[in-house]
């Protein structure tokens, strides 16, 4: 209550009459929505002073709006219709990307480090929002803040949940009453934050990298955001404020290593899969090379994977302007028409499918075809969204293959892709994984655990590859264990032991299996989230 009191109290000493917002944003539908249209986020991750030889939070960070123009104009190019960043924006930054058309989602940068239940950091925090906010608020091209950035688990299991909570409550209080109508949320880590509900927030936004371990191993790209997104209940807009492949020498598990035709492929099939789990924004990471990251801003270092997930590099530290990368195009082509319904590798239970599209200014007809046969022509004449239906004739449970194609005004082809879906007029059984975890609910319980995983084949599919389980123990950014079981392909229950660490706070616990069914390829999953005692009560799911 101190510390209300003295925010308050600061806040109303340093308060200012400004102009507001003009442009209407609405969370509703789990959507965004910009003057009553709905509006896809086709971001991009971007920070201004982190080219070569520049780091972007030490010392004085120059505005370089010579650069920053030149950044902007590039990115509107290229399809995106936002930018993403970590820190604020100056004023004469936010006048730029005004401008441009673009749209900002634009980091507050609270120190994640600190103790959020210290009344001095407290107001600190409160003091550097409201110093943003002072101008900010003129600005109707900001359509969400971050207000931090992956908190790590062990921290806020060290200065309690119930200080996190605290923190976060007053600087979303702060902006909403500085800046009313702009949703604020933190831009968690997928993995290291799958336990935080985040129905504390207006909207829910994840860093997520398929690095092959813990949830993205047992579940998948696709499936393992769309189970966080039904954790926090599917109330609100889910945006993806992180995902990329480095083009580092040197690397592991998809983290470094990636050569520039992998990089190209693997943004576009973490795009298609977060689409499938159901996010309404992307910001990839991210339009430049930071070559800081290694510890010298003015060397390029070749086995640092941190420094080598742009879209743009340089040549050297006096390159200023650098190039695009391949991925640069593919992504620029790719966004021309994204569908966003019928989902992926989803399940339909009925012959009438739902069709959502959002394009750009440039796609004028869209065919979807199977079997080499047009199904229906949907005409466009506007960018942004588009809902359809599409009816199939099936006979039975059939898998589908549906092939989209998107056409400019002059009929010349823009862009292909094709979407594999099951589809039953009639109701039928799927194969099912389940787990059951030992402690199933404190981990003070014991120190080892156990995961029972018991699988359920049904006729007509079949198992491919082997079960993974794994026991993410939250470590920093170290997931746990991960376990490969070969399967037989039947019906067949496993027994995986796990080491609990004195140090864990909260585990995830998950199991999954590729099924098939014709082309149709799917996985099987489970997963248990289990606490050491009540810590997180205030925070967790």
């Amino acid at each position: 209550m101190k510390i209300k009191r003295v925010l308050l109290l600061f806040i109303f000493q340093l308060a200012v009459v400004t102009t507001f917002a003009v442009m209407k944003i609405e969370i509703k539908d789990n959507w965004y929505y910009l003057n009553g249209e709905k509006f896809f986020i086709k971001a991009i991750g971007y920070e201004i002073g982190a080219r070569p030889g520049q780091h972007p939070y030490q010392g004085v960070r120059a505005d370089d709006l010579d650069l920053l123009a030149f950044d902007l104009k590039v990115i509107k190019e290229a399809g995106y219709n936002a930018i993403r960043t970590w820190s604020p924006f100056s004023e004469a930054q936010l006048k730029l990307v005004q401008a441009s058309g673009l749209k900002l989602i634009m980091g507050i940068d609270v120190n994640p480090e600190k103790d959020y239940g210290d009344t001095i950091f407290v107001r600190e925090c409160a003091e550097k929002a409201l110093k943003v906010l002072t101008y900010a608020r003129k600005y109707d091209c900001i359509i969400t803040y971050l207000i931090l950035n992956e908190p790590q688990t062990d921290h806020v299991h060290a200065v309690t949940g119930k200080a996190f909570n605290g923190l976060m409550k007053t600087l979303l209080d702060l902006i909403h009453q500085e800046h009313p109508g702009i949703p604020v949320t933190i831009s968690a880590n997928a993995m290291i934050s799958d336990y935080l509900d985040e129905n504390l927030f207006d909207v829910y936004a994840y860093n997520c990298y398929d690095h092959t371990e813990a949830q993205t191993a047992t579940m998948g790209m696709k499936d393992y955001i769309r189970e966080l997104y039904a954790l926090n209940g599917s109330k609100k807009p889910l945006i993806t404020t992180e995902f990329g492949y480095s083009v580092s020498h040197k690397g592991f598990g998809r983290y470094g290593g990636n050569s520039l035709d992998e990089q190209s492929k693997g943004l576009i099939a973490n795009y298609r899969d977060l689409l499938d789990a159901g996010a309404v924004g992307m910001c990839p990471f991210y339009y430049a090379d930071g070559w800081w990251k290694g510890g010298d801003a003015s060397t390029h270092n070749t086995e640092q994977p941190e420094e080598w997930f742009g879209f743009w590099g340089y040549s050297d530290v006096n390159d200023k302007y650098g190039s695009p990368r391949p991925v640069w195009f593919a992504m620029r082509d790719y966004m021309k028409g994204l569908i966003l319904s019928p989902k992926n590798k989803d399940i339909y239970f009925s012959d009438s499918l739902p069709v959502e599209l959002y394009t750009d200014g440039n796609v004028r007809k869209v065919l979807i075809k199977c079997n080499d046969k047009v199904l229906k022509t949907i005409k466009i004449s506007k960018e942004g969204y588009l809902a359809d239906q599409l009816i199939l004739k099936t006979q039975g449970m059939e898998d589908k293959e549906l092939s989209f194609e998107f056409y400019d005004k002059a009929n010349q082809l823009l862009k292909t892709e094709s979407i594999l879906v099951l589809v039953s007029s009639k109701p039928f059984e799927l194969p099912t994984l389940s787990i059951e975890t030992t402690p199933a609910k404190d981990l003070n319980k014991g120190q080892l655990a156990k995961v029972k995983t018991k699988i359920e084949l049904k006729d007509g599919f079949r198992l491919v590859g082997d079960l993974k389980v794994s026991y993410n123990t939250h470590l920093g950014w170290d997931v746990g264990q991960l376990a490969t079981v070969p399967v037989k392909g039947t019906s067949e229950t496993f027994e995986n032991f796990f080491t609990i660490p004195d140090n864990c706070w909260v585990v995830n616990a998950s199991a999954g299996v590729a099924v098939q069914y014709g082309k149709f390829l799917f996985r099987i999953h489970d997963q248990k989230i289990v606490y050491r005692g009540d810590w997180a009560k205030e925070i967790g799911h």
